[in-house]
C-alpha cells in the first residue's frame, strides 16, 4: 500500500473509531466554544503545531510507514492498539461525561488506531501522543488542585498593580467591584478558571512538542519552562488589569466584551516572543525521537 494511503487510511479509521469511544466528544467541544479560557483554547492550537511538525518531519514518518508489513507483522502491537480501543468502548460512558476526559479518548483513539493499522509508526507517534493528552487531560486535574490558589494569587497581584495604576477597586478576596466612569457598579471574581491554569497547560504543551521536535538540550527546555510559567502569571495578572481598567472607563459591558478576546490576544503575543528565545537557546541534543523507525 501506498504510503499516503496507509496515512489516509490511519487517520480514517481513527475518525471513524472516534465515534464509538467518544460520540459526546463534539458536543461537550460545542458547550466549552463560548468560553475563552476552556479545554478547546488548550486543545486547538497544540494540534495546529502537531500539524505543523508531521508536515515538516513527513519523510521520518513515511520511513516508518514504508517498513509496514502486512496484517500479520507486529501482532503484538496490533493487539494492544485493539485492546486499547475495546477498553476505550468500555469506559465511554465514564470518559464521556468531561470535556478533558472525552478528548483524552480521542487522543489514545488516534494512537490505537495507528497501533493496528500502521504498528511502525508505534514509536514516532508515543511521544506527541502523550503529550497531547497530557496537555488535553491536565487543566482539568490543574484547575481542581490549584485553582483556587492560583486565583487568590492572581487577585493579589493584580490588586498591587490596580494601586500603582491609581484607579480605585475594592477588592475582597478573588471579589473585585468598583465604581465607572459613568456610575456604573462593575463587579466580579475572579474564578479558577481565570487563574492562568490553561494558559500555563498550554505554554508546557506547546514548549513540549517543540522540544521533541527540535531536540533542544532538556536543561534549556526546563530554563524556559520555569520562567515561562512565573511570566505567564504575571501576565495573566496584568490582563486582569486592563480587564478592570476598561470596566472603570467604559463599564461592565466594555470590560465583558474585552474579556472574550484579551486572554488570546495576552498568550499569543507571549509565545511569539518565546518561540525565537527558545530556537536560539543550545544546540540540539541526542536524538529523542527516532529519526527512522527501530523495530520492536
Amino acid at each position: 500500500m501506498d504510503v499516503r494511503a496507509r496515512f489516509i487510511a490511519w487517520i480514517g479509521a481513527a475518525l471513524a473509531l472516534s465515534v464509538l469511544t467518544a460520540p459526546s466528544f463534539p458536543s461537550l467541544v460545542t458547550q466549552s466554544v463560548g468560553d475563552a479560557f476552556g479545554g478547546l483554547f488548550v486543545a486547538v492550537p497544540i494540534a495546529a503545531l502537531l500539524t505543523l511538525i508531521f508536515a515538516l518531519r513527513w519523510k521520518e514518518l513515511a520511513n516508518a510507514l514504508e517498513s509496514e508489513g502486512g496484517l500479520r507483522s507486529r501482532v503484538r502491537l496490533r493487539l494492544a492498539g485493539a485492546a486499547t480501543l475495546v477498553s476505550l468502548v468500555v469506559l465511554e460512558p465514564l470518559t464521556g461525561q468531561t470535556l478533558a476526559t472525552s478528548g483524552v479518548a480521542v487522543v489514545l483513539t488516534f494512537y490505537a488506531a495507528s497501533l493496528v493499522v500502521n504498528p511502525s509508526t508505534a514509536r514516532f507517534m508515543l511521544p506527541y501522543a502523550s503529550v497531547y493528552a497530557a496537555a488535553v487531560g491536565a487543566p482539568a486535574v490543574l484547575l481542581w488542585a490549584f485553582g483556587e490558589p492560583l486565583a487568590m494569587l492572581s487577585s493579589g497581584l493584580s490588586a498591587k498593580l490596580v494601586d500603582l495604576a491609581g484607579f480605585p477597586v475594592l477588592w475582597q478576596g478573588t471579589q473585585f467591584q468598583l465604581l465607572s466612569k459613568s456610575g456604573e457598579v462593575v463587579s466580579g471574581v475572579v474564578t479558577p478558571g481565570c487563574s492562568s491554569i490553561s494558559s500555563l497547560t498550554m505554554f508546557l504543551g506547546l514548549l513540549a512538542l517543540m522540544h521533541l521536535d527540535m531536540r533542544k538540550d532538556f536543561r534549556d527546555t526546563a530554563k524556559l519552562a520555569a520562567v515561562g510559567v512565573l511570566a505567564l502569571v504575571l501576565l495573566n495578572s496584568v490582563r486582569i488589569l486592563v480587564l478592570l481598567w476598561v470596566g472603570y472607563q467604559y463599564g461592565s459591558t466594555a470590560l465583558w466584551g474585552v474579556h472574550d478576546w484579551i486572554g488570546y490576544a495576552f498568550f499569543l503575543g507571549f509565545f511569539l516572543a518565546a518561540l525565537p528565545v527558545y530556537a536560539r537557546m543550545g544546540g540540539r541534543t541526542k536524538v529523542i525521537v527516532p529519526r527512522s523507525f527501530v523495530p520492536v
